[in-house]
């Protein structure tokens, strides 16, 4: 028996260093093969499928860094809200906060750089209802974009931010 038991780990301990030799360690995967393309695909349909997620997950970032007007899949949208406005809408914003949320409502606030008096912007964003609205502070005027017109409302501490923003451009409520 003891010649049998002896005979049988030998067999599986040899079984074993064999498949182990055979076994491939993957140091690092690269960056252009099916698996990293899918994954990309599959982000750019969630976005499409529910833009809800994406739009919450740009809450604490920049407008600028994440390209927001520009790249966004909401960038056309801007473009045909704003007409003529949008191209002075991107030269402008230089100076930002990053978004903020408020129940269904996004904010991001961007303006001219060294002259935030003469060209300011308030973007809106009602996540729920899919909405757009741009307030713009030119020159003591203000302009309000408002997608399919439809008025987003704004509460709390962005209605404050935004009455103050009205007083000190002069601007009645």
């Amino acid at each position: 028996m003891n010649y049998r038991a002896k005979y049988i780990s030998a067999a599986i301990v040899s079984s074993l260093i064999l498949l182990s030799c055979k076994k491939e360690i993957i140091k690092e995967v690269p960056k252009t093969d099916s698996t990293s393309i899918k994954t990309e695909a599959l982000q750019v349909d969630s976005t499409v499928l529910n833009p809800t997620d994406s739009l919450y997950a740009l809450v604490d970032k920049s407008v600028i860094g994440t390209q927001f007007l520009t790249k966004s899949s909401l960038a056309p949208r801007l473009k045909k809200l704003l007409g003529a406005d949008y191209d002075a809408m991107i030269k402008n914003w230089n100076t930002e906060t990053p978004f903020e949320k408020q129940d269904n409502v996004l904010h991001a606030w961007g303006c001219k750089q060294h002259d935030c008096s003469t060209y300011s912007y308030d973007l809106y964003i009602d996540v729920k209802n899919n909405k757009i609205n741009v307030y713009k502070f030119s020159e003591s005027k203000l302009t309000i974009f408002k997608e399919d017109n439809f008025e987003i409302e704004i509460t709390g501490n962005f209605l404050k931010d935004l009455n103050i923003k009205k007083e000190n451009t002069e601007i009645k409520k």
